[in-house]
C-alpha cells in the first residue's frame, strides 16, 4: 500500500515517514501545498496524510481540488488547528477523518489502518486476502504460513502483498514500481528481482504451497502450487 504525506515540517514528515514504513507502507513525501497537488492527481495513493497550515497553500484547498478532480483517495487531515470549525470544515471539505496534532504513533497507526479500510470512493478494501495457505492481515501486516508466521522485511512484505492480491495475474515491474516502490526508486536497477529471490526462498523455506514464477521480460506471477507439487 501506498501512502503520501504532505507536510512542509522536514521533522514532522520523516517521523511519520518512519513510523509508516515500519508497518512496510510504501511512502512518498511531499513538503509543499503545489507539490503534494502534483503527487496526488499524477499517483495512486490508498492514503493520504495531508498538513492543513501549508507555506504555499491551504490544505483545504488542495483536498477540495482533489475531489473536483475525482480524486477518491481516503484522506486523513493532519493539523494543529483543534478548533471544532477547522474540523468540521476539513471533514465537509471531504476529508474522511481529522487528527490534532502532537498525536502518539500508535494513534497514527490505528488512524492510517482505519482510513485504508475505508478505501477508494467508498470501496472497503479486504482486510485480509489468502493465497493456498498464506494469510495476510492487511491491517496488521501479518503473515502467516498455515499457523506459522513468516517473517519478511518491510518491502518483502509490501511486494507479497501486491502479488497476493493479484495472484494468478502477471504483475509488470513497471505496475510494482508504481505500487510497492516509492517515486525514488531506480527502475532501470534489479532491485525487484533480488527481492523476489530472497521472498521466493523465505516462502519456500515456510512450506508455503504457492510460488513465484518469473515472466520473462514482463513480471511476475504468484500463484498456487499444484497438489503434486506442493507436497514435493
Amino acid at each position: 500500500m501506498r501512502i503520501l504525506i504532505v507536510d512542509d515540517d522536514r521533522a514532522i514528515l520523516k517521523l511519520i515517514e518512519r513510523v509508516l514504513r515500519d508497518e512496510a507502507y510504501a511512502v512518498d513525501l511531499a513538503g509543499s501545498g503545489e507539490e503534494a497537488r502534483t503527487l496526488a492527481l499524477v499517483n495512486e495513493y490508498d492514503g493520504i496524510i495531508l498538513d492543513l497550515q501549508l507555506g504555499d497553500r491551504h490544505g483545504f484547498e488542495i483536498l477540495q481540488e482533489l475531489r473536483r478532480n475525482g480524486r477518491r483517495t481516503p484522506v486523513l487531515l493532519y493539523s494543529g488547528l483543534s478548533d471544532t470549525e477547522s474540523i468540521v470544515r476539513g471533514l465537509d471539505a471531504g476529508a474522511d477523518d481529522y487528527v490534532v496534532k502532537p498525536v502518539s504513533n500508535e494513534e497514527l497507526r490505528a488512524r492510517v489502518r482505519t482510513l485504508i479500510r475505508r478505501g477508494t470512493g467508498g470501496t472497503r478494501v479486504a482486510e485480509q486476502v489468502s493465497v493456498a495457505n498464506l494469510t495476510l492481515n492487511r491491517l496488521t501486516r501479518r503473515i502467516m504460513c498455515g499457523s506459522v508466521d513468516v517473517n519478511l522485511t518491510s518491502m518483502e512484505l509490501k511486494l507479497l502483498e501486491h502479488l497476493m492480491l493479484h495472484a494468478g495475474q502477471t504483475v509488470t515491474r513497471s505496475e510494482l514500481h508504481d505500487k510497492v516502490w516509492d517515486m525514488h526508486f531506480d527502475p532501470s536497477s534489479n532491485v525487484i528481482d533480488a527481492h523476489v529471490a530472497r521472498l521466493r526462498k523465505k516462502l519456500e523455506k515456510a512450506g508455503a504451497s504457492a510460488e513465484i514464477t518469473t515472466r520473462r521480460g514482463i513480471g511476475f506471477v504468484l500463484s498456487p502450487l499444484s497438489p503434486s507439487e506442493a507436497k514435493t
